[in-house]
């Protein structure tokens, strides 16, 4: 009997020991881990280039500065002016006709009849639209009819940056004195190249004031006798500016002109009137065509006299010496 209770209560040991042994204590068990929180990514969107400002150009300037600084080098030693006597051209055209490109702005039927070999046709209304057509890289010639017409252009021209020439007194003074043979010239035309320009912001200015100039409908010229009735009927309502220099001047001139030398011109342009038409003469016109031309850009009201002092002269108009 005692052993059997002492069996008993070595059972019921063993149990609760067995009990206790498959009960493990909080302490014992694995700790959880909170997994790291993720962050949403909020992708911002990507900022986009500021514009740079580009700072608006004073058209008025530009063309003020361009059109004065183009004196610059109109000096008295430097006589050329621009201008190149037809008889020392032919040579440079016939020994090295492609280090040259030679622009014929007389009308279309006295181009066909008859032009300087290699030349082609830009009349005048037509200057500032065929710009982009000219080589950079060549020496331009410019001929019209006497050398006025052609003095504007070369002075538009050389304000775009090309190394244009006119050829002087045209081929009515320049060209017919030097009797030619016929066959000296061509008839067959001469094809424009194609357009290759690319202008800066400042030569697009001066590319629109050019273009407005040449369209017009009139080349500006004035004849003498309109000049002088002018003077008979209402001389302070004008201004008459003689651009040659103080010798010519002082050896006969328009009765009222002023005396502004050509190579004076970019210095004192605030002499010329902006109230009243400007008539410039000159000794054959031709630099008075480079005057205007500069002058009408800058909204001054100028035209040149027809053959400047020799067209006058010509006419019969009086001059005075005081």
């Amino acid at each position: 009997m005692k052993q059997h209770k002492l069996l008993s209560l070595l059972l019921a040991l063993l149990l609760a020991l067995s009990l206790l042994a498959g009960c493990g204590s909080p302490a014992d068990e694995p700790a959880e881990t909170e997994e790291p929180a993720v962050e949403e990514t909020v992708e911002e969107p990507a900022e986009e280039p500021e514009e740079e400002e580009t700072e608006e150009l004073d058209e008025a300037a530009v063309i003020w500065d361009a059109t004065t600084a183009y004196f610059d080098s109109i000096t008295e030693e430097n006589s050329t002016w621009n201008m190149v006597p037809f008889a020392d051209a032919l040579p440079m055209i016939e020994d090295n006709p492609d280090a040259v490109f030679i622009v014929d702005m007389r009308g279309a039927d006295d181009y066909a009849e008859g032009h300087i070999p290699g030349a082609v046709h830009i009349p005048y209304a037509e200057i500032g639209e065929k710009m982009d057509v000219l080589p950079a890289n060549r020496q331009i010639m410019v001929y019209c009819f006497t050398g006025q017409t052609s003095g504007q252009a070369v002075a538009a021209m050389q304000l775009m940056g090309f190394n244009a020439v006119s050829l002087q007194g045209g081929m009515n003074f320049g060209w017919a004195p030097l009797e030619l043979d016929e066959d000296t010239l061509e008839t067959e035309a001469n094809e424009l190249p194609e357009a290759n320009a690319d202008w800066t912001p400042e030569q697009e200015i001066l590319l629109a004031a050019i273009n407005d100039h040449f369209t017009q409908g009139t080349n500006h010229i004035v004849r003498p006798p309109e000049v002088h009735d002018l003077i008979e009927g209402s001389p302070e309502a004008i201004q008459i500016v003689d651009i040659r220099n103080q010798e010519a001047y002082d050896e006969g001139h328009i009765e009222g002109a002023v005396l502004i030398p050509f190579p004076e011109v970019g210095e004192r342009m605030d002499e010329f009137s902006t109230t009243k038409p400007v008539y410039v003469t000159c000794f054959s016109g031709q630099t008075a065509g480079q005057t205007i031309l500069n002058l009408r850009l800058n909204g001054i009201n100028a035209m040149p006299i027809y053959r400047g002092m020799r067209g006058w002269t010509g006419d019969e108009m009086p001059v005075v010496t005081e």
